[in-house]
C-alpha cells in the first residue's frame, strides 16, 4: 500500500467527519447565498456638510454629493459628530479654508472626512469623496477641467461598483462564490488538519521501512491525497448548489469561468493547509489556526467589504493575500469580464509557494532531528 492509498484509508476511517464538514459547508453557503446582497445597497446617503469657505472645488463636490443623497449642513464639526455617533448621518465632509489651494499645490489632503468604520455606507462615502478630489486635480493639471463630465464619469464608476445590470441568478452564484472563498478555508484547514494529525510520524516511519522513499516524494503523495479530498469536497458542494438551488446557472456562459477559479482556489487552500500542518502538530493548535487565519484573510481581502472602499494601507496589505485575487476574479466574472488569466496565474503562484515552503519546512525539521 503506497502513501496515497494509506492516506485515503485514513480518510475512509474518518468519513463521518468528512461528511459532517461537507454538510456544514453546504449549509453555510446555502444560507448565506439565499440572503446574499451586494456589499452595498444603493440607497441615498445621509451626509453631513461643514462648509468653511466658498470655492469651485468645494461647491462642485457638494453639488456632486447632493445628487441622489440627502445633505445636512452644520455650523461646526462638533455638531455634525453628534449626529454621526447616533447614525443619523453616514459621514461628515468638512471643506476647510484653502481646500482648493491645498488640493492643487500640495500633496496634503484638502478635506476632513469623518466616517464610521462599522457602517459600510460611511466608508463608501469616504472613497467617493477621495476619488472626486483625485479626478478634480488630474483634470486641472491637464488643463481640461469639466465639472459636468467629472460628475458623470464618477456616477458611471458607482454604477459598475453596484453592478446593477447583473441578473438575480448571477448575483446569487456570485454570493455563493464569495462565501465559498473563505468558508472553504475554515472547513479544509480543520478537516485536512485532523486527517494529517492522524497520519503521524510513526505511520510515516513504518511506511518507509516497508519501502523507503525520498521526503519530497512522500510529501508529494501526502499533498496529492489532501488535494484529492479537497477537490472531492469542491465537486460535492458545487454540484449540490448547482443542481438543488441554481440549476438555471448550468446554462450560463459564466459558469465555466466560475468553476475554473473555484477549482483552483480549492487546490490552493489544500496546499496552504499542508503548510499549516507543518507548523501545527496538535489538534488544539490546528483548531486555533483553522478558526483565526480564515477570518484574518477574509477581512483583509475584500470578502466582507469591497477592496476599493477600504483604507489605502489595507488595500496594499490585501495584495499579499491570495483571497484578494480570488475575490477580484469572481467580481470580474460577475461583471461579464472573463479575462481573469492574471488572477488565475497569481493564485497558482501562491499555491506553488505554499507547496515549496511546506517542503522546505519538512526538510529543515528532518535536518534538526538528525543533528539532535
Amino acid at each position: 500500500m503506497n502513501t496515497l492509498q494509506y492516506f485515503i484509508k485514513i480518510a475512509n476511517k474518518n468519513k463521518i467527519l468528512i461528511i459532517a464538514y461537507i454538510a456544514i459547508l453546504i449549509a453555510f453557503t446555502s444560507l448565506s447565498m439565499s440572503s446574499y446582497e451586494d456589499a452595498y445597497s444603493k440607497r441615498p446617503l445621509n451626509i453631513g456638510i461643514v462648509k468653511q469657505e466658498d470655492s469651485q472645488f468645494g461647491n462642485s463636490l457638494i453639488e456632486h454629493l447632493g445628487k441622489g443623497n440627502t445633505l445636512y449642513h452644520y455650523d461646526s464639526q462638533e455638531l455634525a459628530e453628534l449626529d454621526l455617533y447616533t447614525r443619523f448621518i453616514d459621514g461628515i465632509v468638512v471643506v476647510p479654508v484653502d481646500s482648493e489651494r491645498i488640493l492643487l499645490e500640495t500633496d496634503d489632503s484638502p478635506l476632513s472626512i469623518r466616517t464610521d468604520v462599522t457602517n459600510s455606507q460611511s466608508i463608501f462615502l469616504q472613497r467617493a469623496v477621495e476619488t472626486y478630489a483625485l479626478y478634480y486635480k488630474a483634470m486641472v493639471d491637464a488643463g481640461k477641467l469639466d465639472l459636468h463630465k467629472l460628475s458623470t464619469v464618477l456616477d458611471e464608476r458607482v454604477e459598475v461598483v453596484f453592478s446593477t445590470d447583473r441578473s438575480p441568478l448571477e448575483k446569487k452564484f456570485h454570493g455563493f462564490a464569495n462565501v465559498y472563498g473563505f468558508v472553504i478555508m475554515m472547513i479544509l484547514f480543520r478537516l485536512l488538519g485532523d486527517l494529517s494529525i492522524s497520519f503521524n510520524k510513526k505511520d510515516i516511519q513504518i511506511r518507509n521501512r516497508i519501502s523507503p522513499k525520498s521526503d519530497a516524494r512522500l510529501k508529494g503523495e501526502i499533498s496529492l491525497a489532501q488535494m484529492i479530498i479537497a477537490l472531492l469536497v469542491f465537486v460535492l458542494v458545487t454540484g449540490f448548489i448547482l443542481t438543488v438551488f441554481l440549476p438555471e446557472m448550468l446554462r450560463s456562459r459564466s459558469l465555466g469561468f466560475y468553476l475554473l477559479i473555484l477549482f483552483l482556489w480549492t487546490a490552493v487552500v489544500a496546499l496552504l493547509s499542508g503548510l499549516i500542518n507543518q507548523l501545527s502538530k496538535t489538534r488544539s493548535l490546528n483548531l486555533t489556526i483553522g478558526n483565526m487565519l480564515p477570518l484574518i484573510i477574509m477581512f483583509l481581502s475584500g470578502s466582507m467589504l469591497p477592496i476599493q472602499f477600504m483604507p489605502v494601507f489595507m488595500q496594499k496589505i490585501a495584495r499579499f493575500s491570495p483571497l484578494f485575487y480570488y475575490n477580484k476574479g469572481i467580481m470580474s466574472i460577475s461583471e461579464g469580464d472573463f479575462d481573469i488569466g492574471g488572477e488565475l496565474l497569481i493564485i497558482a503562484a501562491f499555491g506553488l509557494a505554499f507547496y515549496l515552503s511546506s517542503l522546505y519546512l519538512s526538510k529543515e525539521r528532518k535536518t534538526r532531528t538528525l543533528s539532535s
